[in-house]
């Protein structure tokens, strides 16, 4: 080997072999990480809250959207969700109100027409994916009262069918890590009363959700046409997503121009 002044100079492919394996290192932690996502609901009569907490890259990336308001407003114009989105503990931005009425699941549903159409078999993509994902808790509780106790047994009765129904749907389509925490709670009182909790905690490996997204591109490129119906049908959730924010900023301003 060389020597400067002294110093022994190391062959440069020890150095770039060095480099190669870090990132080669740096790649497969990357890999065999998990995305986690924790979800929290809450009912109890007009107060509602819901709270999706996802991280990934070992904590290092941390999204939080929180909905302190869901209002029910009426048939026609349905739900009013006003969300919060932060990152990384930064402060919640404010992302505004967005409704839910019958003409929104319409258009939710013409959307899942469309990506039917432009992805073979995308139903058995969807059930491929959801294997690899992993329920490590679930606490389903809800306490309901009619004011009639009678009337009140047969609906916790009720409860208890559609629940273990839904369980046993998801159990067959993830992989639970432990046992579902399932309550219903009978309210003997002459009022009526409905609350309910819901909390889950899933996880899924990156390697397993980039997986997915290779399997789903090559299922895109199956279908003649597919990728266009994509791209236009992503262009146009764009498209929505840049004008409500314009709305928003028209409004967050209007308080400030009157003030002057």
């Amino acid at each position: 080997m060389k020597r400067i002044e002294g110093l022994e100079v190391r062959p440069v492919w020890i150095w770039l072999g060095g480099i190669g394996l870090f990132i080669a290192l740096l790649i497969a932690a990357v890999l065999i990480s998990n995305v986690y996502v924790h979800v929290v609901f809450r009912k109890h009569k007009s107060d509602d809250y819901a709270n999706i907490n996802i991280r990934l890259l070992y904590g290092i990336v941390r999204m939080n959207y929180e909905i302190p308001s869901i209002v029910f407003r009426n048939m026609k114009e349905g739900f009013l969700l006003k969300t919060e989105q932060s990152m990384n503990h930064s402060r919640g931005e404010v992302l505004g109100s967005q409704q839910v009425n019958k003409r929104k699941v319409k258009n939710w549903a013409k959307d899942v027409k469309v990506m039917l159409r432009a992805t073979e078999a995308l139903k058995l993509w969807v059930k491929q994916t959801l294997q690899h994902v992993y329920i490590t808790n679930l606490f389903w509780s809800t306490a309901v009262g009619v004011g009639d106790a009678a009337y009140t047994a047969m609906l916790s009765g009720w409860l208890w069918s559609v629940k273990s129904m839904i369980v046993g749907f998801l159990t067959y389509q993830m992989r639970f890590r432990t046992v579902p925490d399932l309550e219903v709670l009978p309210v003997w009182s002459e009022e009526m009363e409905f609350r309910t909790e819901l909390d889950f905690k899933l996880r899924m490996r990156v390697a397993s959700l980039l997986s997915a997204g290779l399997r789903l591109m090559t299922r895109v490129l199956q279908v003649e046409g597919g990728w266009r119906m994509w791209i236009k049908l992503i262009q146009e959730q764009r498209r929505k997503s840049k004008e409500k924010k314009k709305r928003k900023h028209i409004v967050d301003k209007e308080p400030h121009s009157s003030e002057t």
